[in-house]
């Protein structure tokens, strides 16, 4: 099943770069609040769910901060045998982009999960509601703080390169890898657009197939998630763009 906490890996190992930066110009970002970006996920001609981004800003413990809702559920005919939503929120800093707070909430069928972690970045720490303190590497983000921060900084790339960012996800360290594979002209319902293509490095626990993913993002100052392709031996699931608001800048579909 194509549950959003994958959606959200997928998002995550597109724009994973080794070369960012601790500290950013605000003007330089290539997302503001308003941005809202809402993805449809298919295999074949049936629709099985849709997943959304939010990114807004709010008052942290004094701070204005970055805000991000993050949602996925499946819908039709998933939605009467899965029955899934899950829901996921970030606050991180405007300018550095790491993360003060992240909290998720899993509804998936009969599964549930909940939790809640604080990052201190002054000791690499972070505080987890279901299993307490853990020492973490420096430049920890949450899943949806890394896909905001490293958009800054998806930049000088060869082919075959290998990009990495350290994550805290469900409730452990988590590295993600991805190899950049070149760049390539796609087509989706809101027209062709020209992207960054990435391929995940095989780990245990992810993928056993290099081959099973590929992710398109955009080559535009925006350097957002276009499509999501996962192969099966049942076929292929699809997760791609459909609605956006609020960009930086404008998207030039062909």
């Amino acid at each position: 099943m194509f549950y959003i906490k994958n959606i959200l890996l997928l998002f995550t190992f597109i724009i994973c770069n080794s070369y960012a930066s601790n500290s950013q110009n605000i003007t330089n970002k290539p997302f503001k609040e308003g941005e809202n970006l809402k993805y449809e996920m298919s295999y074949g001609w049936i629709t099985g769910g849709i997943a959304s981004l939010d990114l807004s800003k709010v008052d942290y413990k004094g701070k204005k901060v970055f805000f991000v809702k993050a949602l996925g559920k499946t819908t039709g005919i998933a939605n009467s045998i899965y029955n899934v939503k899950d829901y996921y929120e970030s606050y991180f800093d405007i300018i550095t982009g790491k993360p003060y707070k992240s909290k998720m909430s899993l509804k998936e069928g009969k599964y549930r999960n909940y939790n809640e972690v604080f990052y201190n970045h002054s000791n690499n720490t972070v505080y987890s509601l279901k299993s307490g303190q853990h020492n973490v590497n420096e430049n920890i983000f949450d899943i949806i703080s890394a896909f905001y921060h490293l958009r800054e900084s998806l930049n000088n790339l060869n082919i075959d390169d290998i990009v990495t960012i350290h994550t805290y996800f469900h409730d452990e360290p988590w590295d993600l890898v991805v190899r950049f594979k070149g760049y390539e002209t796609i087509k989706i319902g809101l027209g062709k657009i020209n992207c960054m293509k990435f391929k995940p490095v095989v780990e245990k626990g992810t993928f056993e197939d290099e081959n099973a993913l590929d992710i398109w993002i955009s080559n535009d100052k925006n350097r957002i998630p276009v499509r999501v392709k996962m192969k099966f031996f049942v076929g292929s699931f699809k997760t791609d763009l459909i609605e956006y608001s609020g960009l930086v800048n404008e998207i030039n579909f062909q």
